[in-house]
């Protein structure tokens, strides 16, 4: 915890700034101002209220919009202090495109995944019932799991995202609704890029430093050459 804090003030000090997450907590605090307004209500729920009983292409259309919209779960001030801890962290850490392409990949797996689920309903532990399929899916939780996950596999804190995981897991088998499934969906998207990303450093190390040795044996044979 503590190499956290000093990470992120070294990057403070360099001049990074979490904007990207600043804008999130805008659009959050903003939209449930607009929610309590019988007009702005009916413009947010045209554009952000995405569930599983809608059509593919219409619940694909809004979920970008879903994620700032008020969620039952959680109140407006905790969903920002929520998205100001989790993404902001991850913007001044790791890259800004990161955590655009992680929070995205989350939302639309967690949203095919939760289809599938309905459809399989409960008969099996990974179903969900039918009546899930009227839920409003709403909210930041999904990609802050996802982008806290990513940030947790990244900085090698394995108990800390075992110990999330479990939870995770334990409260979507004790009460089965999609939003649980959709988080455990979330969890595994952000550990499976931080995986990815690694896989391709230690890949791009392994041949960068098989490139150094060949062109050391190269000047080695040429020096050699040359005292012949």
């Amino acid at each position: 915890m503590r190499s956290l804090l000093v990470d992120v003030r070294e990057a403070w000090r360099s001049g990074r700034r979490p904007w990207l997450a600043t804008l999130a907590c805008l659009l959050i605090a903003a939209a449930s101002g607009a929610w309590h307004e019988p007009q702005s209500h009916e413009a947010l729920l045209k554009v952000g209220d995405a569930y599983a009983g809608q059509p593919l292409h219409t619940e694909l259309v809004h979920v970008p919009a879903s994620v700032f919209l008020p969620t039952f779960d959680l109140p407006w001030w905790a969903a920002v202090i929520q998205v100001a801890a989790v993404l902001g962290v991850a913007e001044l850490l790791l890259s800004r495109g990161g955590l655009t392409v992680v929070g995205g990949l989350a939302q639309f797996a967690s949203t095919m995944i939760a289809r599938v689920m309905i459809i399989y309903g409960a008969a099996v532990h990974l179903g969900l019932p039918l009546s899930q399929a009227g839920i409003l899916d709403t909210g930041p939780s999904g990609i802050t799991t996802a982008i806290g996950a990513w940030l947790l596999a990244r900085r090698r804190a394995y108990a800390t995202l075992a110990l999330l995981f479990t939870g995770l897991t334990v409260a979507a088998f004790i009460q089965p609704n999609i939003d649980g499934r959709e988080h455990e969906t979330a969890m595994l998207v952000g550990i499976l890029v931080a995986a990815l990303q690694t896989h391709i450093r230690l890949g791009a190390r392994v041949k960068q430093l098989g490139a150094g040795d060949i062109a050391g044996d190269e000047a080695d044979s040429s020096q050699g050459s040359l005292r012949r």
